[in-house]
């Protein structure tokens, strides 16, 4: 057992899942499926439903952007008119923008027709056949390779995250370390297949109130620390506690090495020590002597 108690991640009060995550939600340009559009009659069959299409909890299902232009377009007014003229360009300039994701997950987009009855709203899914959906989750599956956060994976899924982990950790100014360490940290607090607690010396060292790091990379560092710890529990499932603390350690350390040779930022003289020391093949008996967590 530890002497101290360990911190989960989940408590330590940063913004870890935002950390390399860039941008935000998008409320205006469309979501693309490329390669999915397909003729109208390959989309799901509209309802009955009178309110079909009336609110985002009820749009019409059609097969990717080019489709849903082309049905919109085709919109029939009470007296018969199409004020579009089934001009798919028309149709996509009557997009308004989308209203955000409903009870499917799908992302819902607002049209605007404009009737002598007045303006008509018409909400549609343009992921609304099985090809745009595929293509959708594949899409998602690259946006975050981990999957989503708290569901029990196969052993194998595990150990292809883990890789990737190492990987992030060995390359921390990758494209994949930059987009994904987010995720990474958001789907290690909450996954049930590993449970990574650091000890409070992480904390007040590394990244915490008043670390005694003072590194302007502590939090891009706790992050790794994190990867590293679930990597190491992932393939060592019997594993000492220590020693994936150690893992963990040993992962910052050689991220901060990398950040500091690349000139991201200035030497930190207690990152300079542990480098020293990691360097010299004695991070596990300095880190169980000082570290005031250990057996």
């Amino acid at each position: 057992m530890l002497r101290r108690l360990l911190f989960p991640i989940a408590g330590i009060g940063l913004s870890l899942f935002t950390i390399a995550c860039g941008g935000g939600a998008q409320t205006t340009g469309p979501q693309t499926a490329a390669g999915v559009d397909a003729p109208t009659t390959k989309a799901k069959k509209a309802s009955s439903d009178p309110n079909h299409g009336r609110d985002k909890e009820h749009p019409v299902p059609r097969c990717g952007p080019v489709d849903s232009y082309a049905f919109v377009s085709e919109y029939t007014c009470e007296d018969g008119s199409q004020p579009l003229g089934a001009d798919p360009r028309k149709g996509q300039r009557a997009r308004s923008g989308n209203v955000g994701a409903n009870h499917t997950g799908h992302i819902i987009d607002r049209y605007v027709v404009a009737c002598p009855e007045g303006e008509v709203e018409i909400f549609v899914d343009m992921y609304g056949c099985e090809a745009a959906e595929q293509r959708l989750d594949q899409s998602r599956e690259a946006e975050n390779p981990f999957g989503p956060p708290g569901e029990p994976l196969p052993r194998a899924r595990l150990l292809a995250i883990a890789t990737i982990f190492k990987k992030m950790a060995q390359a921390p100014l990758s494209e994949a370390s930059r987009e994904h360490l987010g995720n990474a940290v958001e789907w290690a607090s909450a996954s049930p297949d590993v449970e990574v607690t650091l000890c409070p010396w992480f904390r007040d060292y590394i990244d915490g109130p008043n670390p005694k790091s003072r590194s302007g990379a502590a939090t891009i560092l706790l992050a790794f620390t994190i990867v590293g710890v679930a990597a190491h529990q992932i393939e060592n499932p019997r594993s000492d506690p220590m020693t994936a603390q150690v893992v963990g350690l040993r992962t910052a350390i050689g991220v901060y090495r990398e950040l500091r040779d690349n000139g991201s930022f200035r030497p930190v003289p207690v990152l300079e020590k542990l480098d020293k020391v990691e360097s010299e093949g004695k991070l596990a008996d300095w880190f169980t002597k000082n570290a005031d967590c250990g057996p």
